[in-house]
């Protein structure tokens, strides 16, 4: 049976590296924590230098103003009754910060605001490149702004940029140049709120593989990249800024030996997320990963990794939690080798 383990020690350094990174730009940290939504990996993040936490699922929102956090960016849009509901009844207890890129949503927004008796903040979404959601820039989101920003139970607090597409440009300065075009963009869009005499006093972007770039714009107030203080150092999306080893370990049993060059593990692609990059095997030498099945792992075995036997451990380095997370019921948290608490995984639409 696998097992999924948290190096508390390497969280908590990376998580400062992060902070301090941040705020070398003179910016603020409100990391994205997606499928990693775990109320205590929040509040580390916050006591690490984070001023709030950004979600993308109403489930996660919940989840964490319950469990207190004071500042939550919604960085997605509801519109069905019950998710309006449970965000209202969240912002009861936490400042819930919503985006929104079209007029209608801040209708739907409003009303759940008045019927469950809460305010809400709101960031206008502008799509700075992306083409997936985000309203046009400038005079188009400033209208809106405006318009949504009279509505009951709203508050217009800025606007929000996702420039996350720019991060698979392999040349820096290729992807600098496109990521300075994409902040522009933003700051052309506060430029225009302010000349009708809106505050925009939060500017939200720095997507996770392009953080370090848009860090470095004037216009930018706020970084979303989520929490690379769970990235492997190889992780091909991590910064350059960071280094150190992976956070989280699967643990898994050697079940089969077909051959002296292979091993073969009970687990697979539903427990570890592969997108961003293999798992690595640690403390074996000579061992890597093959080949990976639904519920199977291949090992290539080399040199004295081919003693490796039938029931013992093997440990896998993640290079990704957004999908890993939730494929497990708990995650077991160390300090050395030291068990020191099991955390259940948050896992709510």
């Amino acid at each position: 049976m696998s097992e999924l383990r948290l190096n508390l020690d390497l969280l908590e350094s990376n998580a400062r590296q992060m902070a301090e990174c941040v705020a070398a730009f003179g910016k603020q940290w409100r990391p994205q924590v997606k499928a990693a939504c775990q109320p205590d990996i929040a509040k580390l993040l916050l006591k690490s230098g984070a001023i709030g936490i950004t979600t993308e699922t109403v489930g996660q929102v919940e989840a964490l103003a319950e469990a207190g956090i004071p500042s939550i960016l919604f960085a997605h849009v509801a519109v069905a009754e019950d998710q309006l509901r449970r965000l209202a009844i969240a912002a009861r207890t936490s400042e819930v910060i919503l985006i929104v890129d079209h007029f209608v949503q801040a209708e739907f927004y409003s009303r759940a605001a008045l019927q469950h008796t809460c305010q809400f903040r709101f960031l206008v979404e502008v799509n700075v490149g992306m083409n997936r959601t985000g309203c046009r820039p400038r005079v188009d989101a400033s209208q809106l702004a405006q318009a949504a920003g009279r509505l009951p139970g709203l508050q217009f607090a800025g606007i929000i940029g996702n420039e996350a597409h720019l991060a698979s440009i392999g040349d820096y300065r290729k992807k600098r140049n496109a990521v300075f075009e994409a902040m522009g963009t933003l700051q052309q869009t506060r430029e225009a709120m302010l000349s009708v005499g809106l505050e925009c006093e939060i500017v939200s972007a720095g997507a996770t593989g392009v953080f370090e770039v848009a860090a470095e714009h004037s216009v930018v107030t706020e970084i979303q990249a989520d929490c690379l203080a769970f990235r492997e150092f190889t992780d091909p999306h991590g910064s350059e800024l960071l280094g150190g080893n992976s956070v989280l370990i699967v643990v898994a049993d050697v079940i089969s030996r077909p051959s002296l060059e292979q091993a073969v593990l009970n687990v697979g692609l539903n427990t570890i997320d592969t997108s961003a990059a293999i798992p690595r095997v640690v403390g074996i030498d000579g061992a890597g990963v093959a080949a990976m099945y639904d519920e199977h792992t291949v090992l290539l075995l080399e040199g004295d990794s081919r003693d490796v036997k039938i029931g013992q451990q093997v440990q896998l380095a993640v290079a990704i939690s957004n999908r890993t997370v939730l494929m497990h019921r708990q995650i077991h948290v160390y300090r050395g080798d030291e068990l020191l608490d099991v955390w259940p995984v948050i896992c709510r639409s």
